[in-house]
């Protein structure tokens, strides 16, 4: 009995220790990276009369990218700048193309020109989870993460002692405590042939381990949006359009309804299916750009697709995603001028109040 007891409080430990995963041996703090590309320079020299070919790879700056981390690393954020043109022209001004936010077993990528959030799988915290015992040996997320990788010298990064690890012949990773310093990607002739040219690196160029990292940059508001659009199912929009109206402003049959961009929308089609959309973008053409779900009394999803760009003064059947030249009773909308959504033969559409809140919370429920 006491073996079993034994066992128990030791797994336990090994489940607490593993909710308590810690890549790195720095609190928290903030690297500024440089995300290098290499563009072919050939051409010919000439050495005492003999004219001979050549061939190099030449670096250039393609993006910035800005990471911050705190508790160890157990949460993180980075914003990823694009700084020039494909062969290296920079830009005036850097511009922000997406952000991502690594937050229990998820990684979050935003792409910011087109509004829309993936979720991805956080395969360096769910590895280490899963061979805890391995990681407390190896004490190393990147020998954990890529088993039989081992760290053979220390080579100086950014004033840091790095240790340096060869992951494969593609890829090669420096570390200080933990933290990537450099990472570089090389082309070669099969997987176990010879190296041939490097073909893109990261370079940290600065590092700040003092900064005081803000809560903010872990609750990112494209998040929460992402997440209040995917809380509703069929279930639950039918829930809401039975019991609370106060929610919603409810599209007008004439007049319609002025639409702004990240606005959270829920319907009902003319075939009587529950669905919600939200606002991906509307251009200076007036294009309406836009993600969507619809679902069937059994709750189960009826569209894959996830976003459709509809032109101004376009008459919408939702039920099949398309657009239409001419009224007829399958469709669900118009999308018009001053960028308004026109209900045709649907039931209704509806605005969600909370959409357009910076918190995004559902109002309670207060009875009368």
């Amino acid at each position: 009995m006491r073996k079993v007891l034994h066992f128990c409080f030791l797994a336990i430990a090994v489940s607490m220790q593993a909710q308590d995963f810690k890549p790195y041996k720095v609190k928290s703090g903030k690297i500024v990276y440089e995300r290098l590309k290499y563009s072919t320079h050939s051409g010919f020299s000439s050495v005492n009369g003999v004219e001979t070919s050549y061939s190099k790879q030449v670096p250039y700056v393609a993006e910035q990218v800005v990471y911050y981390w705190d508790e160890f690393g157990d949460i993180a954020f980075e914003e990823i700048y694009q700084v020039s043109k494909f062969g290296g022209k920079p830009f005036p001004e850097k511009v922000k193309i997406a952000e991502r936010l690594w937050i229990d077993e998820h990684r979050y990528y935003f792409n910011i020109e087109k509004n829309k959030v993936s979720d991805d799988p956080y395969h360096l915290r769910i590895k280490c989870k899963k061979n805890f015992q391995y990681y407390q040996i190896k004490d190393s997320w990147i020998e954990t993460l890529y088993m039989g990788a081992e760290s053979s010298e220390e080579k100086e990064v950014l004033g840091k002692k790095a240790r340096y690890y060869r992951i494969d012949n593609y890829h090669d990773i420096y570390a200080w405590n933990g933290l990537v310093l450099k990472d570089e990607s090389f082309s070669t002739r099969g997987s176990n042939g010879p190296r041939n040219t490097i073909e893109r690196a990261k370079v940290a160029v600065e590092i700040d381990t003092i900064f005081k990292v803000k809560d903010t940059l872990f609750n990112q508001i494209w998040l929460k949006r992402e997440k209040l659009y995917k809380s509703f199912d069929g279930n639950k929009i039918n829930g809401l359009l039975d019991a609370r109206q106060d929610l919603f402003i409810q599209a007008d049959n004439t007049k319609g309804l002025a639409l702004k961009k990240n606005d959270i929308l829920l319907f009902v089609s003319t075939n009587y299916r529950l669905g919600k959309l939200q606002v991906l973008d509307i251009n200076d053409k007036n294009k309406l750009t836009i993600k969507f779900k619809w679902y069937y009394n059994d709750n189960s999803v009826g569209s894959n697709r996830d976003s459709f760009r509809i032109n101004s003064n376009s008459l919408v059947d939702i039920d099949v995603v398309a657009t239409k030249d001419e009224i007829s009773k399958e469709i669900d909308f118009k999308w018009g001028e001053l960028q308004t959504i026109i209900p045709q033969n649907n039931i209704g559409i509806y605005l969600l109040k909370a959409s357009r809140t910076n918190n995004l919370k559902l109002k309670p429920y207060v009875r009368n």
